[in-house]
């Protein structure tokens, strides 16, 4: 009997040796194997956040070099360049080439929209652009007038082609007061030139050239054109022609042709004197 007894005791002394046995060897083994997976999850994971990153970086090097290309472009920096208004010092500094990237991005930005269908929204990012740049000039710091005038130009067609005329003229007119107007009252009280009739005498329109702000002056005298104000026209197209004398050749344009001829025509009837005057 105690005999029996001990071997059963035997038997459940085994049995729980082998069940502790599997046990550990259970628990081990899920433990390994939850280890690998979380190395495995871990591992994709890291792999596709490099590949995120990778993703994220080539876009934003594409949108950088399209923003540079686009905004070039429109700057007409190979133009400026030929008429010697870029100072090669400044176009390699640090800072110019940030605040370039900066603002051509932002053109580049307004121009997704438009093709997006947002045009109000890409109208307000160049009418933000305008004050910012605007706002330079009242601090005291150095307004560049190429950016001024890139930018009024972009607004401006923009505006027109939402059939919005009025708002159009208003653009067009705060540059020419802004560039035209305000440059020759400030070189008149210079002395640089005579004070007159500034709009009708070609000795007194004297700027500094600008291939930029010709640009601006040349769509606007085209603008004031098809609204049938053609003397006006005239005479905002040779204030462009001032700023960038290759312009020149707009005046042969048939338009142009005929308000010259009808210009001189009423000088000279203007002229004649009344026979019955003595």
């Amino acid at each position: 009997m105690i005999g029996t007894l001990t071997f059963r005791l035997s038997l459940a002394a085994l049995a729980v040796s082998l069940c502790c046995i599997f046990c550990t060897t259970t628990v081990i083994t899920v433990a390994d194997a939850f280890a690998s997976d979380l190395n495995r999850i871990s591992a994709k994971h890291t792999k596709g956040s490099e590949q995120r990153v990778a993703k994220y970086d080539e876009l934003r090097r594409d949108w950088s070099e399209k923003s540079l290309s686009y905004y070039s472009k429109v700057m007409r920096e190979e133009r400026r360049r030929k008429m010697g208004q870029i100072d090669s010092d400044i176009v390699v500094s640090e800072e110019y080439q940030q605040e370039f990237e900066r603002l051509a991005k932002k053109h580049y930005f307004a121009l997704q929209k438009i093709k997006a269908g947002r045009y109000r929204h890409a109208e307000i990012i160049y009418e933000r652009i305008i004050r910012d740049i605007m706002q330079e000039d009242k601090d005291g710091q150095s307004c560049d007038h190429a950016k001024l005038a890139v930018t009024t130009l972009l607004l401006a067609l923009h505006c027109q082609r939402m059939g919005n005329m009025k708002k159009t003229r208003s653009v067009f007119l705060n540059f020419f007061r802004k560039k035209v107007v305000m440059n020759e009252s400030r070189m008149r009280n210079d002395g640089n030139i005579r004070v007159g009739n500034i709009a009708n005498d070609a000795n007194e329109r004297q700027h500094e050239q600008c291939a930029c702000s010709a640009k601006v002056l040349g769509a606007f005298a085209l603008f004031e054109m098809k609204r049938g104000n053609s003397v006006r026209s005239l005479r905002i197209a040779q204030k462009a022609i001032d700023f960038d004398p290759s312009m020149g050749p707009m005046l042969e344009w048939k338009q142009f042709r005929d308000v010259r001829m009808r210009t001189r025509r009423n000088t000279r009837l203007t002229n004649v004197k009344d026979p019955r005057q003595p």
